[in-house]
């Protein structure tokens, strides 16, 4: 079946156009010149997030490397970068809308000349000179490897220092410009000392413990979530998903809470959007199992909640894709599902007797479904054995189709069902199952797996996963089980 479109809107031309920064001269005029290139074409694009950029200007390169953007229009201001022949790319500040500059293709930053825009001069100053204490690395690390171990380390060590106070003194001098903001947020939090010795492993665990702790609590404190510009970076993304993907347990009520600490610091109108539409969109469908309750809890506190932030139609798609996802979450009881039996009968799921239930909604057409069927047949003896009910729950209502499928994939053991009833006093068929709606089935197959109480305690899991889920899921209620015990 085809899959639908995602279910948050496309976010990226509206956030990029409002609340842009005031300027005294409508347009912008870049004059530009790279020696190297000609007769070309080149791109002006601002970043949204690291793996996308907005074009806002192309230009035409003459013989001599001369090309001007100019527009009639106000830029957005934040990290640009202009997209050259042969992959070649350099990053420019757009604050004020007029100004200049000269490099070579040899190395498009040591031989950067930039007129009439202190934010470029002042980032081209930092990189040209990063570039030359590097290369005095490179040098030093050289020798080392060579001999002279003891006097190159301390020269190294020496250089080291020097790279430190030379960032503090520019950060120093650039306190209150935008590209002060940018070289902050691409920067880690330092960690203070410990401030005992670690003697034990105790010590040592400590240790560990406290520069985690540190490091989490601070990582946003180099970062201006007050300012928009920074959502035109490549730096905010990245820092997002590493706060999210490394720093924070991967279960729903730690993400919310994350969640939230974070967006306490968003204050900025555009920024604050582009923060909560690139959480969503993770935890929408996510990779990791049962963290789609973070999504519910961003949908109900930043959309609902927020409702001035967006437009009529997205909150009103939040509203519904809520309504279908809060009764299916992890630890949920399944919402009542109508089916009947092959031989009419209606199946009644809460008084299945088992240990796990595990349904399957499929399409007897689907081929993902067609290519599952036989999986599910091999492992069903295996499920059986541990007093696992199966329930393969047909969306198509043609008997023909779905016993065929039945037939054709040696199923008879599986317990059927299929959304057909019979009006008894009008002897009409009736169909009372929603699968899209009450059991997000926007394709198929899906798979819910339940536990003795009915309860949802995964979902959406491919069916070759499922044995060994259930294997997982006993022996770890085991250990809780005992775990209390022990404690009693």
């Amino acid at each position: 079946m085809k899959l639908p479109m995602k279910f948050l809107p496309f976010l990226l031309l509206l956030i990029s156009a409002t609340n842009l920064f005031s300027q005294t001269k409508e347009g912008f005029s870049i004059h530009g010149k790279v020696r190297g290139i000609k007769d070309t074409t080149v791109f002006l694009a601002h970043y949204f997030g690291y793996n996308q950029q907005v074009i806002k200007d192309t230009a035409k390169v003459d013989t001599q490397g001369n090309f001007h953007f100019v527009g009639d229009k106000i830029l957005p201001e934040g990290l640009y970068l202009v997209s050259l022949p042969k992959s070649k790319f350099m990053d420019i500040i757009i604050g004020n809308q007029e100004f200049s500059f000269e490099t070579d293709t040899i190395n498009l930053i040591t031989k950067m000349k930039i007129t009439g825009s202190k934010e470029n001069e002042a980032f081209f100053k930092f990189q040209q000179d990063m570039a030359a204490k590097f290369e005095e690395m490179k040098v030093l690390e050289m020798e080392k490897k060579m001999g002279n171990s003891m006097l190159t380390a301390g020269k190294i060590k020496k250089l080291q220092t020097d790279i430190s106070q030379y960032q503090k003194e520019w950060l120093k001098t650039t306190d209150g410009m935008f590209v002060n903001k940018l070289i902050k947020a691409s920067q880690e939090p330092e960690i203070p000392p410990f401030g005992r010795p670690l003697i034990t492993k105790a010590d040592t665990t400590a240790y560990y413990q406290y520069q985690f702790s540190y490091y989490k609590n601070h990582f946003w404190d180099n970062v201006d979530l007050t300012d928009d510009r920074l959502m035109r970076t490549p730096f905010l993304q990245k820092k997002i998903e590493r706060y999210f993907d490394d720093l924070t347990v991967q279960v729903s009520d730690s993400i919310s809470k994350a969640v939230d600490l974070l967006l306490a610091r968003a204050k900025g109108r555009d920024v604050r959007r582009y923060v909560i539409y690139k959480i969503a969109s993770t935890y929408e469908n996510p990779k990791i199992l049962g963290t789609d309750g973070a999504f519910v809890h961003i949908a109900e506190k930043y959309y609902i909640g927020e409702p001035t932030l967006w437009d009529t139609s997205t909150v009103r798609k939040m509203k519904e894709r809520v309504a279908v996802l809060k009764p299916l979450l992890i630890g949920k009881i399944l919402p009542n599902m109508y089916l009947t039996d092959t031989l009419g009968k209606e199946i009644l799921i809460p008084k299945i007797d088992a240990d796990y239930t595990v349904l399957f909604i499929y399409d007897p057409e689907c081929g993902h479904c067609r290519e599952s069927a036989p999986k599910l047949a091999k492992m069903y003896q295996g499920l059986k054995s541990k007093n696992v009910k199966v329930i393969a729950a047909s969306i198509d209502r043609t008997p023909v189709k779905w016993k065929k499928f039945i037939k054709e994939f040696k199923l008879e053991e599986l317990i059927h069902g299929i959304d057909i009833h019979k009006n008894p006093q009008t002897g009409k068929e009736e169909y009372y199952t929603d699968f899209k709606n009450n059991f997000d089935v926007y394709a198929t197959p899906v798979v819910y797996v339940l536990d003795k109480d009915k309860k949802i305690i995964a979902k959406r899991l491919p069916v070759e996963q499922i044995e060994d889920f259930i294997d997982f899921h006993r022996k770890q209620s085991a250990r809780e089980k005992e775990k209390v015990k022990t404690q009693k």
